[in-house]
């Protein structure tokens, strides 16, 4: 989408924080994702919020929303509705607050689901390919701006999902986040960053990162060699650490990649609070965003 390139070649784009524990604060159980379809108000009440606190990137509430994940809770069968739902949601108030000159955008979100399917016995490729289809679908149906490949703990995973996306949309950005291995520069499977890219259809990827890990620093190694190895926008959102960061804490971590050029979307994952992406936002309105090829 010309307009998402168009934004992250001009500025550092904020997304939002965790969206699991925001909903359980708001009385969420069981299947979150569920609320899409039960609790509408409480979805749009944790989107509002990050918006308030200035994120430019809003997460549909569909990270466990593809069929694998939903059969613990009977739901399998309503995962497209699940995911359209989310995307609507998500949809109406980014536009609501859209404003010329600074558009608000819609990630579909698409976790790992219950397999990697280079362990898995119990499922196939094309299975696991039916189940992330139809979270896409119901994302794009739903006005979702790009699809959010998070939580990738499998090349081959990723690249399933990348391969169905593509199918049901040649055109739309599909953005790639990497969980990382406790050992340094390395992903969750255990991978050099470098051999994960190289297993990565990435023509077919408009951006890569990593997102959970303990912290901003627990992600420093990997960023910098992904930004030696990938001549593509880079986004970067850590969980908030065990024991949490503080806030202060968090951004400065943060700071050292806007500082140094690594980054071109960046925001919180597991533990982050709107106050987090508060004071990010403020931060990263001060740095301009990663240059990569194409940029005018």
């Amino acid at each position: 989408m010309n307009d998402l390139k168009k934004a992250l070649a001009e500025r550092i784009l904020v997304l939002d924080g965790a969206m699991g524990t925001e909903l359980m604060r708001r009385g969420g159980k069981g299947s979150l994702e569920a609320m899409t379809l039960d609790n509408e108000a409480a979805v749009a009440a944790v989107h509002e919020s990050y918006l308030d606190a200035g994120a430019d990137i809003i997460t549909t509430d569909t990270l466990c929303a593809d069929a694998l994940c939903l059969e613990h809770y009977g739901l399998s069968e309503r995962s497209y509705d699940i995911a359209r739902r989310g995307a609507e949601i998500a949809r109406t108030c980014a536009d609501r607050r859209s404003k010329e000159g600074r558009r608000r955008f819609v990630a579909g979100s698409v976790g790992p689901s219950t397999r990697n399917i280079s362990l898995a016995n119990d499922v196939t490729e094309e299975q696991l390919g039916d189940a992330y289809e139809t979270v896409i679908r119901g994302l794009l149906d739903g006005g979702a701006d790009f699809i959010l490949l998070e939580t990738v703990m499998d090349a081959r995973n990723a690249s399933i999902a990348v391969e169905r996306c593509r199918r049901l949309n040649a055109d739309v950005p599909v953005v790639v986040s990497a969980v990382l291995s406790r050992l340094e520069g390395r992903v969750a499977n255990g991978a050099p960053v470098a051999t994960f890219l190289k297993e990565l259809p990435m023509d077919g990827i408009a951006a890569v990162g990593f997102n959970c890990s303990d912290g901003p620093r627990a992600m420093s190694t990997a960023l910098e060699v992904l930004a030696i190895e990938c001549d593509k926008p880079i986004v970067a959102y850590p969980a908030a650490g065990d024991p949490a960061l503080g806030t202060e804490k968090f951004v400065r971590g943060m700071e050292e990649f806007c500082r140094k050029g690594l980054v071109n979307i960046v925001g919180g994952c597991c533990g982050t609070t709107p106050e987090y992406i508060s004071q990010l936002s403020r931060m990263a309105s001060k740095y301009a965003p990663r240059a990569v090829a194409g940029d005018a």
